[in-house]
């Protein structure tokens, strides 16, 4: 398992932090800050990577019960707004978030749905089969 313990994958934990961005995580009050406080000093387009305070946070970030159980439907879209919380200059066109394992997804025990449209799916379609395997509808 990756650091916070939770998911074998950071960017399959992305997804699921992005799933919790409007729920009121626990975790709102300190990401909303590293956000005010870095993303201001942000370099675009100078071939940075993702803010390394942003990153490191989200890396260590162990996500409670009480969160995990909000998520009920994740997707899989190089739209989504934690891409811009790390990297606010990423265009999608490289596989910086490429998810390659959904490992852990157990956790989240009222999980039903997961969207991935095929062009912007951030992973490749036998990523997604634990889900299938689980019960878990696979939405395009």
């Amino acid at each position: 398992m990756g650091k916070g313990g939770m998911f074998k994958d950071f960017n399959f934990k992305l997804v699921v932090i992005e799933a919790l961005l409007d729920k009121e995580p626990l975790f709102q009050k300190e990401l909303t800050d590293l956000i005010d406080k870095h993303t201001n000093e942000f370099e675009w387009y100078s071939g940075a990577g993702p803010i390394a305070e942003i990153r490191d946070y989200l890396e260590e970030l162990t996500l409670e019960k009480s969160d995990l159980e909000k998520v009920e439907s994740l997707c899989f879209d190089g739209g989504n707004e934690i891409y811009g919380i790390l990297k606010p200059d990423w265009d999608g066109e490289d596989s910086l978030f490429d998810v390659l394992s959904v490992e852990g997804f157990q956790n989240l025990k009222n999980l039903k749905t997961v969207e991935s449209v095929e062009y912007i799916s951030m992973c490749y379609p036998e990523v997604l089969e634990p889900f299938k395997q689980a019960g878990i509808a696979i939405e395009d």
